[in-house]
């Protein structure tokens, strides 16, 4: 459990300095992690609530609850694994996302959507089995299929639209190295927004990913894809489609004292405006041990989207968000611990007709029971 107290210079992320609305706030966040594990099988099951409330300004108050699923089995020559998500939450500022990670290195984060913050729910559910197979010592076959459903309680096109969003891939990894793999993919991806229009996506992409000792991985993708559509936007038909490049680049290093993540991605994404868009994303996290009681992190995230070439319409409009926080956590104790932040956010919509900056600061106490005495430096996400 968490409490905690700050204040934001720009809470509702205001173009001009006349719309701003800046104060205290207090937040709450909750969760517990249920774990069930076997020798061969492990699941995951997260439920979170989240709350943020400014005293004088109650029109930008937010809450979410969420509920985090990961299982995984293993046989002699298999692995199933099954990752789930489901939200509930406002779409105001405090929605959009942070440094924490929520998904591994080269796995881009479901349901990232960037638009002007408005008192409307979002409803996200997210589905992704995936399936290995391992044919011989040095080459496997791998599956993976996954699914988003959205809903929003104000739906119209330039606002938010329902959608669905279908995507997955078929590998072939071969162990070309004792500490390297080659994968070759064949991707595919269908959204559908509840209105007249529809993106297809279809490619290849290889991968190498380089296990250089048991904390120290990284991995590089390449690929191509061809974006399809279909229907049109504001009664306005879309063209026929565009090919564009995918790929991926990042790295996890784990010290005794320090953890690196850096991760960068590019990819066809879906969005509640009700089209798809390129994405490119750069993940950023830093945490460091200085004293068994004292920890310091960093953490950074920047969101592009571009539309798509080819397609059409006055709701097409790229976004840009940054997103960075730096801080320390205080282990008071076992179960206790003091964490002091500061967080900058930065948004730009629809180029330089909308753009905004945020500061904030906050002091809070985390309260966690049972925790190992020798857990990680950094238990909070950031």
């Amino acid at each position: 459990m968490e409490l905690g107290a700050g204040y934001d210079d720009n809470a509702n992320l205001a173009a001009t300095d006349a719309n701003k609305i800046g104060g205290t706030d207090a937040m709450a966040d909750a969760r517990v992690d249920l774990v069930a594990r076997d020798p061969n099988w492990q699941w995951r099951l997260t439920p979170e609530v989240r709350g943020t409330w400014f005293p004088s300004q109650s029109d930008v108050d937010s809450n979410g609850e969420f509920l985090y699923l990961n299982g995984q089995r293993s046989g002699a020559r298999y692995t199933l694994s099954l990752d789930g998500y489901g939200s509930s939450q406002s779409l105001l500022p405090t929605y959009l996302p942070t440094a924490n990670l929520a998904t591994g290195l080269g796995i881009p984060e479901p349901g990232t959507t960037l638009v002007t913050p408005a008192s409307i729910r979002e409803n996200l559910g997210y589905l992704s089995p995936s399936y290995t197979f391992e044919m011989t010592e040095r080459s496997s076959l791998e599956l993976n299929v996954n699914y988003t459903d959205a809903a929003f309680t104000r739906e119209a096109p330039g606002s938010y639209v329902d959608y669905q969003n279908v995507a997955g891939y078929a590998g072939l990894v071969l162990r070309v190295t004792p500490t390297g793999s080659l994968t070759l993919r064949a991707t595919g991806a269908d959204f559908r927004p509840d209105f007249n229009n529809t993106t297809d996506t279809y490619g290849v992409e290889a991968q190498w990913d380089g296990k250089l000792s048991a904390t120290k991985q990284y991995y590089l993708r390449a690929g191509v894809a061809r974006t399809d559509f279909s229907g049109s936007v504001a009664s306005t038909p879309e063209s026929s489609g565009s090919t564009n490049w995918s790929g991926g680049a990042g790295t996890l290093w784990t010290y005794s004292l320090t953890e690196i993540f850096l991760d960068a991605t590019r990819n066809v994404a879906p969005t509640g405006l009700g089209y798809a868009v390129n994405q490119d994303q750069l993940r950023l996290r830093l945490a460091r041990r200085f004293t068994p009681r004292l920890a310091g992190f960093l953490g950074a995230r920047t969101i592009y989207q571009e539309p798509i070439p080819g397609s059409v319409g006055p709701n097409v409009r790229p976004q840009h968000y940054n997103y960075g926080t730096t801080g320390f956590e205080w282990r008071v104790g076992r179960e206790f611990s003091v964490i002091g932040a500061y967080e900058f956010t930065d948004y730009h919509y629809s180029g330089p007709s909308f753009s905004s900056e945020a500061n904030s600061i906050r002091v809070s106490i985390v309260y966690e029971p049972h925790r190992p005495a020798e857990g990680p430096a950094i238990t909070v996400g950031y």
